[in-house]
């Protein structure tokens, strides 16, 4: 076979330190274009961003070249540097230590892009620490919950 050809669609998952409320809706839109940009120019693709004001949720076409983590922590550092430098809340900010991603198959990228882009009402039933242990068990990751947020 002469080329490569991988369909990797990940959803990330990672949340402010602390769990703090820095993201307001209007800084996650603007958000939005900044990461898709930063992610393009890694050959990454940003195919929707959601979350609330303590975390976001990102789907990725990330390209075979890169690994999930070197696709994933330019997003979160460059983003980290760009949230200080133009929010005046948000002069302290810091990303929690890590991130959760989880593969997505290509049947499941419409209801995972709802999922994401709906994100807001989901937490009207559920914090996102339950979010997150959930999506950890239901993946069979095993995790420590004391070490989970701990940063």
């Amino acid at each position: 076979m002469e080329n490569t050809f991988i369909s990797c669609l990940m959803h990330v998952v990672f949340g402010t330190m602390g769990q703090r409320s820095y993201l307001s809706p209007d800084i996650r839109s603007q958000m939005v274009s900044y990461l898709s940009a930063i992610a393009k120019s890694r050959g990454t693709r940003l195919i929707t961003l959601g979350g609330t004001e303590n975390h976001v949720h990102l789907l990725l076409a990330i390209p075979a070249r890169l690994s999930v983590e070197s696709a994933v922590l330019p997003l979160k550092e460059a983003s980290q540097t760009w949230l200080r430098q133009h929010f005046d809340n948000c002069k302290g900010f810091t990303w929690q230590k890590g991130f959760a991603a989880y593969s997505i198959s290509r049947s499941q990228l419409e209801s995972t892009m709802r999922f994401i882009q709906n994100h807001q009402q989901h937490h009207l039933h559920k914090s996102f620490r339950e979010e997150y242990i959930e999506f950890l068990r239901y993946h069979h990751i095993p995790f420590r919950e004391e070490k989970l947020f701990g940063n």
